[in-house]
């Protein structure tokens, strides 16, 4: 059952997330399961609160994330206890970003952690959870001035609540670790540059020559990173997670973490957004060594 707290009264919406959070106790243990029609839902206006519900938000000490490209990072909750999101949303060249906390289930980026969000109609969504960071891991080859091996393991400093809008991603099973990412479709879900509320967008996957033609100009991209055109010509915050559909005798299963943004650029001709993320596969090793409670549904 997929529980929603979107109701026309705040009262409701306050006793819905309520229930919600109680209901979802004996499910600590599983990453998240795909509604599918939510997922075939088209992203108009926002993604559903209960959509890509690993989205995480990097907080930082005052002052530190005006060091970053747009002002801000992402990251995908794994575990309970942990984050993946790009290195370089801590450590550019000599100078350190130290991250504060993360935040789960954000909605809208505007809204203050740990209240609930009603609109002026009553539309009612479960507060964002603010953790506090305890533990950053750098990847040992990570190189700030190429980006190259740019990821980052996050140990939060106690573990997340599960609820409807807070469920960690799940990890790529054995059967795509080595598949093609090219030519491939993925879901991107972030918060947008532009705009306060949870966005997401199907990514058509492209070769990397393709990749760094002159109509899309200087795009990061690096061996351990592939590259996609958007559906929708919306720019992220770096680290927004993509991810990938696993079927299972011909029925989506559960989502799974393909990659993190890296870097993302508007297209010369015709306008659209490309970008290239981080493939989490080859990092399996550095991240199992780091992370927590990892799951993957085979």
């Amino acid at each position: 059952m997929q529980y929603s707290c979107f109701q026309m009264q705040p009262e409701i919406g306050l006793i819905c997330a309520l229930f919600a959070i109680f209901a979802v106790q004996s499910a600590d243990a599983e990453c998240n399961k795909v509604n599918e029609r939510e997922m075939l839902k088209k992203a108009v206006e926002y993604a559903l609160p209960t959509e890509h519900q690993w989205l995480a938000r990097i907080t930082y000490k005052n002052g530190d994330e005006s060091k970053l490209p747009d002002n801000s990072c992402l990251g995908a909750l794994v575990s309970k206890l942990s984050v993946l999101a790009p290195a370089h949303c801590f450590l550019q060249y000599s100078d350190m970003v130290e991250a504060y906390s993360v935040q789960l289930g954000v909605w809208n980026k505007s809204s203050k952690a740990d209240d609930l969000n009603c609109d002026d109609e009553g539309y009612c969504v479960l507060a964002a959870q603010d953790i506090p960071v305890a533990e950053i891991a750098i990847h040992p080859e990570y190189d700030p001035l190429t980006l190259k091996h740019s990821l980052a393991v996050l140990t939060l400093a106690r573990s997340a609540e599960l609820t409807p809008n807070v469920i960690p991603i799940c990890m790529p099973p054995q059967s795509v670790m080595n598949e093609t990412v090219v030519n491939e479709i993925f879901v991107l879900a972030g918060l947008p540059i532009k705009g306060d509320l949870k966005h997401k967008t199907f990514v058509n996957t492209i070769s990397r020559p393709f990749c760094k033609n002159d109509k899309i100009g200087e795009l990061v991209t690096s061996g351990t990173a592939f590259c996609g055109i958007q559906d929708l010509n919306n720019r992220y915050y770096l680290g927004a997670p993509l991810v990938g559909l696993h079927v299972k005798f011909d029925e989506p299963q559960n989502y799974y973490l393909a990659g993190l943004l890296l870097d993302s650029r508007e297209a010369k001709s015709p306008k659209r957004t490309v970008a290239s993320f981080l493939d989490i596969r080859p990092y399996m090793s550095f991240i199992n060594r780091n992370a927590k409670e990892l799951s993957v549904n085979n």
